[in-house]
Order: structure tokens, then sequence, then C-alpha cells
């Protein structure tokens, strides 16, 4: 062992430009792949949940925009009554907090903004693959739970100090925590689930638009048909159109469960054929075909970095070895003289050639991991960690670089393993 680390620094520069090519290249592999395991654990959780589920929004929904309508109560029921269908479970979604007027988009991230879900309690709906959340703490909303009571996420948790029994202001009203939701490193992750009334009321306050429908709604209510009688046509029209707008058509989207033995495929036919002018059906099988696809493409950058390394890291180690060979044919001329076997000589030069593969690995290891630190370190207050550090993954990228050491020596190793020892000899 000690002649293998004798003979690596024998040319102290060589080896260790070397090393800083294979150290180069397993950085970027160790970057890019903790990226894609946190992209692509939350790809998974996100799927898992899509596929459990017919999900449906209004018509003109824009997911590259945010625009969005409402799905009224009476397409709802509808919908439950289409064959295959076993419950609709109305929900709204919004930003947990005001948006900042300074940075109204909240800046980029990797993961899930802190959202408020809208969550109806007293629907049937189940996600075939969401069944139940893990719990740190507490329990999940059920049916019959007070307007005032939330279930948070792990980050929403850590990122506020909660614990269970806590009082947390969202948008100006006191909630109570009831439980908190274990690390999914997911969206569940960023979620406070809420009931839907709650829920609506906060969007309804933080959407003009829709404050201003309820206000004029509620001022109509008030208007006896005594008293609507006896104003102009026009009058009236507007009157009944205010009233027209219900506070529980307030719902941006809709999750659908199937019945025992349907097939869910069939059942957004279905839904698709009878509601085409109402709303956007989202397949769970073509979701999932999306996600796989994106999923794809982060597969395709830790391949890529294994390339970088593999190409850099290798042609250094063959490079030096060959170099190193050649400066040491009166070495490998000794050792075939007193007896050295050839299969003990290539042994020799491959396992030096592995060491330099593993001690690139380490530092490249380690400056990855380093920087991955760092970085979440500095994004975690905006909930947009983006690198999954696991320590299989990094014993694979050390396993990956001795190997790679291994696989290019083994070129040089049998060329020294070969030499005849009258050749080796000469150089004496």
């Amino acid at each position: 062992m000690l002649e293998i680390f004798r003979n690596m620094f024998r040319r102290k520069l060589r080896t260790i430009l070397t090393i800083t090519g294979i150290t180069v290249g397993i950085f970027a592999f160790t970057v890019m792949g903790s990226m894609a395991l946190r992209f692509n654990k939350m790809i998974s959780g996100g799927k898992s949940f899509i596929t459990g589920q017919i999900t449906v929004f209004p018509k003109g929904t824009s997911f590259t925009t945010g625009t969005t309508g409402l799905l009224p109560l009476d397409v709802l029921k509808r919908i439950e009554k289409v064959e295959g269908v076993e419950a609709v479970a109305a929900g709204v979604e919004l930003a947990l907090k005001e948006p900042d007027p300074d940075n109204p988009t909240g800046g980029a991230g990797l993961g899930i903004p802190p959202t408020i879900e809208g969550t109806d309690l007293d629907s049937g709906h189940r996600n075939r693959n969401w069944t139940t959340l893990d719990m740190k703490a507490g329990r999940f909303l059920q049916k019959g739970d007070l307007d005032s009571y939330v279930t948070v996420g792990y980050t929403i948790a850590t990122d506020n100090n909660l614990k269970v029994g806590d009082k947390f202001a969202i948008r100006g009203r006191d909630f109570e925590v009831v439980g908190i939701v274990d690390q999914t490193l997911t969206g569940p992750d960023s979620y406070v689930f809420m009931p839907l009334k709650p829920a609506r009321e906060l969007l309804i306050e933080s959407n003009p638009f829709l404050k201003s429908l309820k206000e004029r709604s509620d001022e109509a209510a008030k208007i006896s048909d005594a008293a609507l009688a006896s104003l102009p046509a026009e009058s009236r029209k507007q009157i009944l159109e205010a009233r027209a707008f219900k506070f529980e058509d307030v719902t941006q989207v809709a999750a659908i469960s199937w019945q025992d033995g349907q097939d869910p495929e069939a059942v957004v036919d279905r839904i698709k054929e009878q509601f085409k002018d109402e709303v956007m059906v989202l397949s769970p099988a073509k979701m999932g075909e999306q996600i796989d696809k994106a999923s794809a493409i982060f597969n395709a950058i830790i391949l890529g970095s294994a390339v970088i390394a593999l190409i850099v890291g290798g042609f250094s180690i063959i490079n030096t070895m060959i170099m190193s060979i050649s400066e040491r044919k009166k070495e490998i001329g000794i050792k075939k003289a007193i007896g050295a076997s050839n299969s003990s000589i290539a042994w020799d030069y491959t396992l030096e050639a592995g060491f330099i593969g593993i001690v690139g690995g380490v530092i490249g290891m380690a400056l990855g991991v380093l920087v991955a630190i760092l970085i979440n370190a500095k994004t975690k207050a905006s909930g947009a960690e983006i690198f999954l550090i696991r320590a299989w993954f990094m014993a694979v990228v050390v396993g990956f670089s001795f190997v790679l050491g291994i696989i290019a020596g083994v070129i040089p190793a049998l060329r020294a393993s070969k030499m005849k020892v009258v050749d080796a000899i000469r150089e004496l």
C-alpha cells in the first residue's frame, strides 16, 4: 500500500493534475446528481398523487399564466352522477402569504411555494395512492373539525417554529395547528391544509373581483322580493345577477375518485364527453406519462455528468499511467527478473490507477456535498432547497470514481505486464 502511494507521487505535479481532472468530473457528478435526486423525489411524489385521482379545472384554465375560473357547485354535482364516479371533492388553492409588491412573482424555486390547500372534509373522495399522510405530530384534518383548525406540512412547521396546539396567523386570521405532516420531500411539506369554508373566505378576500361579487351578492340578498318587484327592469336584472353568485361556487379545482373496478381512463372519457364545454380534465395515465418525460430529463443530466467524469478522468488517468510506465521500465525489468509474474505487475499498476481515481473521487464528492449544503442553507428560508444528499448516492459516487480509475488503468497495466525482461533491462 505504501509503495502504491509512493509511486503515485513520484511525479507530484502530474499526479495532482490528474486528480484535479477527476475531481472536476466527480464534482459535477455529485452536484448534478444531488439536484436530480431532489427533483426526482418531488416528481415521484407528484406523480403518485396526480395519478391517484382524476383532477378537473374550469374551462380556460392556463397553468402558464395562472389564469383560472370557477367550478360552480351544480357542475360538480352533475359530475358526481357520471357513471363510475365515486366522489367529487371541491378545493381551492392560494399562496400562504400576500404577494410582496416588490417581488410579485415570489422568485423562482425548484420547490413548491407555501400554499393553502382548502380541503372538502365532508366529501367521500379518496386518492388511490395517497390514502394517508404520515404524521410527525398530531393528526390530519377530519370531518367535523372546526374551521379554525389546520394541519401543516413539515417545511411550514419548521420555518415558522410551529408545534401542535400553536396559533398560526394566516392572512390576518388565527388558526390552531392540530397536526404536522412528516417530511415527504415533495408538495405536502409546503402545504397548509384547512377546511374548505375558511379557505374560500381567504380566497375571496384576496381576490378583488370575487370580493366585489360577494359584496354585491350580500347587498342584493337584503332586498326583499316585494322591493325587487317595484324596481325598474334593468335594476332588477342587475340584482338578480348579483344574487346568482353563491359562496359554494368558489371552487378552483376538484378531485374525483372512481369506483372500485372502474377503469379511470374510461371515467375520464365520460366526463370529457359530457362536460367538454365546462371543465378541463386531467387523465391520470396521461399526466403520469408527462411527469415521466420531465423526470427523464434530469436522469439524462446524471448520465451526462457521469460521462463528463468518465471522459475527463479516464483520459487523465490513462495518460498518467502510460507516462509512469514509460519512466519505470527499469523497475518493471527488475521485478520480472526476480520472479514477479505478469498478473502481479498488472495488478499493481491497476490498483495504483484505482487509488488515483478514488482520491480524486473523494475530493470531488466532498466539494460537491459542501456546495450542495451551502446552497441548501441559503435557499432553505424561501423553501427552495434544490439538492438532496443521500449517503448511498455519495457511496456510489466514490465507488464510481474507483471503478473509473481501475478501468482507465487496465490498458497501461496490461502493457506493463507484457513488457519483455530484456527490453526493460536495456533501460538499466
